[in-house]
């Protein structure tokens, strides 16, 4: 009797001690994952931009490049491409006019890998602010999505036409005709 009390009183102190031994690995917090790349994009508003505030779709498809990724190896990004659909309820060339986003935009990114394989980001919650013809885009990526889960979009948006918007706007104010077609350079980081 003595002997089997024994034994299970040391294998409840051994289980004990394997329950509150938790391995340094694991109590460690994930390290968040960065990433910086510059996205070259085709703009198309609809109806095209004008001097009249008026509601608006822009859809925004173009290529991801020459990005630094806190990865390294086979599943580092290298680039990609990157496809959204903003509605504004409001959108014009007038800065006195401020441009309202719809909330529920969301942006597709499909990323090439140094393995020679595929990723994908989707971020939603997109917001926009805007000055002066540039504007920051934020969002937050999916935690569903393979690559970048939880981390934050910050994009540094500069659309062009033949020449800044800015310029092209003030044009339209003066009459030129609105602006249908665009292109877009932005520097997108994620972290």
């Amino acid at each position: 009797m003595l002997v089997r009390r024994t034994a299970t009183t040391a294998l409840t102190v051994l289980a004990a001690l394997c329950a509150s031994a938790v391995p340094a690995a694991t109590v460690r917090a994930a390290t968040p994952e960065t990433l910086d790349c510059l996205t070259n994009a085709a703009v198309a508003f609809s109806p095209p931009l004008s001097a009249t505030a008026q509601a608006t779709t822009v859809a925004i498809t173009g290529t991801v490049s020459g990005c630094t990724d806190s990865r390294s190896g086979g599943t580092a990004i290298t680039g990609g491409t990157v496809t959204t659909t903003l509605h504004f309820g409001s959108l014009s060339c007038n800065p006195l006019l401020p441009a309202t986003l719809t909330p529920g935009a969301s942006a597709a990114f499909l990323w090439n890998l140094a393995d020679g394989s595929h990723s994908s980001s989707t971020v939603t919650g997109l917001a926009l602010t805007q000055v002066d013809g540039a504007g920051t885009l934020t969002g937050t990526v999916t935690n569903t999505s393979p690559r970048l889960s939880g981390e934050a979009l910050t994009s540094l948006l500069n659309i062009d036409s033949d020449q800044p918007i800015l310029d092209n706007c003030v044009d339209v104010l003066l009459g030129a005709p609105p602006i249908a077609n665009s292109t877009l350079t932005a520097d997108v980081a994620f972290g």
